[in-house]
């Protein structure tokens, strides 16, 4: 118990900031798939990790370590993601082959990036399982403030944007407000940071795996968006602390599980 409470110490920071980033990512996940835009979350993460594989490049090149350039790269490349994306759906009736296309590419590049620089190829595998229990105390403070703050503005502004993918599923949302713009500003700085920080795995499996499990057994909204927070925070602690109990297992395999096994208690119980 002892060793355990100091394993607690060590990770004060990744264990909260990895539990906020959960809530906020399956809060952004619950709308993205009301407006039935799931793939195009996918895609956005590709293009964010090309942009991040991009900043780590220039890093080597330069023999530097600099984490604002992947994050800029990151941004960067997300925007120019979330952009297209957009523009290239507006006049097609199924988008899947255009956004499955798109994450081919960029999944394609991201690869040649790697290939063509041997030294990265180690941090492949950390960058798309990532490792929670090795974030640093810095970039763990950064998520954490950014995915609470934006949380905060998502449940402030709930209905509304609930109401805004209502009407963007029925192709009935004329006006862009500017709070639907920094929910889509707000998606691609934390799905950004969430996968630099934690991995590719850990962003795209906290922004859906809530949302599977709530969905169907949800009296309400108010009592969807209860379910799709419990089963993300919940999930998160418990397959944290599991990797934590366990040393040999991986956290971020651990999380996700964590959450699956939370989804499936929650799911038989209406």
């Amino acid at each position: 118990m002892t060793e355990f409470i100091s394993l607690l110490g060590i990770y004060k920071w990744s264990l909260p900031a990895s539990v906020v980033m959960a809530a906020a990512l399956c809060l952004v996940g619950a709308q993205w798939t009301a407006r039935e835009k799931s793939s195009q979350i996918f895609v956005l993460g590709q293009g964010s990790s090309l942009g991040i594989v991009a900043g780590l490049v220039i890093n080597v090149l330069l023999g530097a370590d600099f984490h604002w350039i992947s994050l800029a790269g990151g941004l960067g490349i997300g925007a120019v993601t979330l952009y297209l994306s957009d523009l290239l759906i507006q006049t097609k009736s199924d988008r899947n082959h255009v956004y499955l296309t798109m994450f081919v590419s960029f999944m394609s590049l991201t690869y040649l990036l790697t290939s063509l620089t041997p030294s990265l190829e180690s941090h492949m595998a950390s960058a798309y399982f990532g490792d929670l229990a090795v974030m640093s105390d810095g970039a763990a403070q950064l998520c954490m403030i950014i995915a609470a703050a934006f949380m905060v503005f998502m449940l402030m502004n709930w209905r509304v944007l609930t109401q805004v993918s209502f009407q963007l599923v029925n192709q009935s949302w004329i006006h862009r407000n500017w709070k639907n713009r920094c929910f889509d500003l707000g998606t691609l700085l934390i799905t950004t940071l969430a996968i630099q920080s934690m991995g590719y795995l850990y962003t795209m499996g906290s922004l859906f795996i809530a949302t599977c499990f709530a969905s169907e057994r949800s009296r309400n909204l108010h009592n969807y968006t209860q379910r799709i927070v419990f089963i993300s925070v919940v999930g998160c602690l418990v397959g944290f602390m599991t990797s934590l109990v366990s040393t040999n297992l991986p956290t971020v395999p651990c999380v996700m599980l964590g959450q699956i096994l939370v989804g499936m208690l929650t799911y038989v119980k209406k």
